[in-house]
């Protein structure tokens, strides 16, 4: 029975990760680069999604806790991905090992 709570809560999550475009691109940019932070502008630069875009698809993946938001001054948020938390690296691990695939496509 908890093996099936366990596979229901991974497809939830993976049901949320993925659930548009340009969070899927977004999260795959924090997996290029686990270390560094990142503003919103310098994420829509770097991923060619509009600023608004991206404004709206940090918070879910905030609460989801697979990025951590850093409030540097009143107006500047910083993002880095959260390597702590158990479903960040379930992702990670899962990204790690599907990524030659995506390569060669």
């Amino acid at each position: 029975m908890n093996l099936i709570r366990g596979e229901h809560k991974l497809k939830r999550l993976l049901e949320k990760v993925f659930a548009s475009r340009a969070q899927t691109r977004v999260v795959q940019h924090f997996l290029d680069r686990p270390k560094e932070f990142f503003n919103l502008s310098r994420l829509a630069k770097e991923t060619g999604l509009a600023h608004s875009t991206i404004h709206r698809v940090m918070q879910p993946l905030v609460d989801m806790g697979l990025v951590k938001e850093i409030k540097a001054g009143q107006q500047i948020r910083l993002f880095i991905l959260e390597t702590e938390d158990e479903r960040s690296k379930i992702i990670s691990d899962f990204y790690a090992k599907i990524r030659p695939h995506l390569e060669t496509s």
